[in-house]
């Protein structure tokens, strides 16, 4: 018996309401990039994807003889062939694209910066939104000061990502002198007479002696001496530190958007941590829950029981005594 003859525009419609839905189910399954801060993304890139690369080279050091006594007295102790840091072994594979991308954004933006420290290019960072508090320098060079802080930029893009951010403590900070027992040593300003002037008044010299007899509350000539802890110039330099790591990731963010893996999303780290209050400590607020009545034989399991405490002793009232023989309870 024959087959009935098949159609070919029949397979031809069949195969074209096929593509549609394959087409359909690979873009939905495209992956989207994932959103991270501009410091999640730079410790991602460092701490996890390029450590990945193996391009160690083997330890260079003097030629010795080949006694172990005279390699380690020329290496300055013992070495071993254990030249690269675990807990990254070649079957993680290759560091990420995107990460090498970081990585070649780094490297521009730290040659940048160091040609503009010594003076041969312009800086690229914008530090205009950043109030730098420059008044407290005192008699310090803001250039050189500005020059040093653009010089460790690079370096604190690193540290931040491993690590932690630069610290701003705060402002300045005074603590009164002490003496060498501990306690605070009083002044008190000493007035000498040291003749008239043109218009006959008496002229005097001052001068500071430690205080021997202190006097009571009345005495308004006592002081005590200041110095600082903290000084300004250690304020701004914090300061300049933090604004121009901040400045850094800032500038970073619109050059990474163009990653395949990752959307870089804007700093988490605020612009001005030195102008924002401080958070008080709270004290705990107090358990105002009823107290549960423990029973007096429940123990931990596994515990011995507590032995009894012994009876009080009997208070006898010699006035009540009586033999045994005529007691009667």
């Amino acid at each position: 018996m024959r087959k009935p003859p098949v159609d070919d525009s029949v397979i031809q419609r069949g195969l074209e309401r096929k593509v549609p839905a394959t087409t359909q189910s690979t873009t939905q399954g495209a992956s989207k990039r994932r959103k991270m801060t501009i410091e999640d993304a730079l410790r991602w890139a460092i701490r996890d994807e390029l450590p990945k690369r193996r391009e160690d080279s083997p330890i260079r050091g003097p030629r010795c003889a080949s006694d172990p006594v005279w390699r380690m007295v020329a290496m300055g102790g013992r070495v071993d062939n254990w030249s690269r840091e675990p807990g990254m072994p070649p079957a993680m594979g290759d560091p990420h694209p995107d990460a090498i991308t970081i990585e070649a954004h780094l490297q521009v933006l730290s040659e940048t910066l160091q040609k503009a420290a010594a003076g041969s290019a312009l800086c690229p960072l914008d530090l205009t939104p950043y109030p730098v508090q420059v008044g407290l320098r005192g008699k310090a060079s803001l250039e050189a000061m500005t020059s040093t802080a653009m010089h460790a930029t690079p370096a604190w893009l690193m540290t931040a990502a491993i690590r932690n951010r630069p610290e701003v403590a705060g402002g300045i900070e005074i603590e009164p002198v002490k003496s060498t027992n501990g306690k605070i040593t009083l002044w008190r300003t000493k007035l000498t007479p040291c003749g008239e002037g043109p218009d006959g008044k008496p002229w005097f010299t001052s001068h500071d002696e430690v205080a021997l007899s202190k006097g009571d509350s009345r005495d308004m000539g006592l002081f005590c001496k200041l110095t600082y802890t903290r000084t300004g110039v250690e304020v701004l330099e914090e300061q300049l530190r933090y604004a121009y790591w901040h400045a850094a990731l800032v500038y970073l963010v619109p050059a990474l958007q163009f990653l395949t893996s990752i959307e870089v999303l804007s700093p988490r780290a605020p612009i001005a941590p030195w102008l924002e209050p401080k958070e008080e400590e709270r004290a705990p607020l107090p358990n105002l829950r009823p107290r549960r009545h423990i029973e007096n034989d429940r123990r931990v399991a596994g515990r011995r029981a507590a032995p009894l405490r012994a009876s009080p002793v009997r208070k006898i009232d010699p006035r009540d005594w009586a033999p045994s023989s005529e007691r009667t309870g």
